[in-house]
């Protein structure tokens, strides 16, 4: 299947729009997942990026609202020691080029507030945006409508330092192993019932 190129057609800049964008949103996500940055900092340079109606979702939680996620993010960089460290950022815009989604990869390091215990969590987020482009102002303005924070429970119970020495040692392996039965079970049924 030939790729769809209408969206380059109708807007030539693509892929300098979408390096600029992968760079802001580097540069919204750095941030975010930084508790070195100051809230003042995050109130002028995140939250104008936020529509009235943003949804940010992760594991523990959903909450609706610009107003939701000023408290959230704020709490979050009060109660918690992180950074982010990038593995990539890629962007890809809707056919009219008026919005699309971003990735970000990396490892969300959290520590304890004595340094002594690091804790690695795999993360990918997913930011939904429109763009706009508002008379006088030098290149589009970016609006997000939803912030995903996806991250393996696994992963997080694994880096605890005695429960994930269980968790990796025992429960992993004697739990594939038993899907592994139950799939030879489940193929060897499903084979002789579409036999039949």
């Amino acid at each position: 299947m030939a790729p769809d190129n209408r969206a380059e057609e109708a807007f030539p800049q693509q892929p300098a729009l979408i390096r600029e964008l992968e760079a802001r949103f580097h540069h919204l996500t750095e941030l975010l997942y930084d508790t070195r940055v100051l809230p003042q900092r995050l109130e002028e340079e995140v939250l104008p990026h936020l529509t009235a109606e943003v949804t940010f979702k992760d594991p523990w939680q959903v909450a609706v609202g610009r107003d939701r996620y000023a408290v959230g993010m704020k709490g979050f960089h009060a109660m918690f020691d992180f950074r982010f460290e990038f593995h990539q950022v890629c962007v890809s815009l809707d056919a009219q080029g008026a919005g699309g989604r971003a990735l970000v990869d990396g490892v969300m390091h959290l520590w304890q507030s004595s340094r002594v215990f690091t804790y690695p969590l795999r993360t990918i987020l997913r930011y939904d945006f429109t763009l706009a482009s508002p008379g006088g102002t030098t290149g589009p303005l970016l609006q997000v409508t939803a912030h995903e924070e996806m991250w393996s429970l696994g992963d997080m119970i694994e880096a605890l330092p005695l429960l994930g020495r269980i968790y990796a040692g025992a429960f992993r392996p004697a739990f594939a192993r038993g899907f592994l039965v139950a799939s030879r079970l489940a193929s060897g049924w499903r084979s002789t019932s579409s036999g039949s």
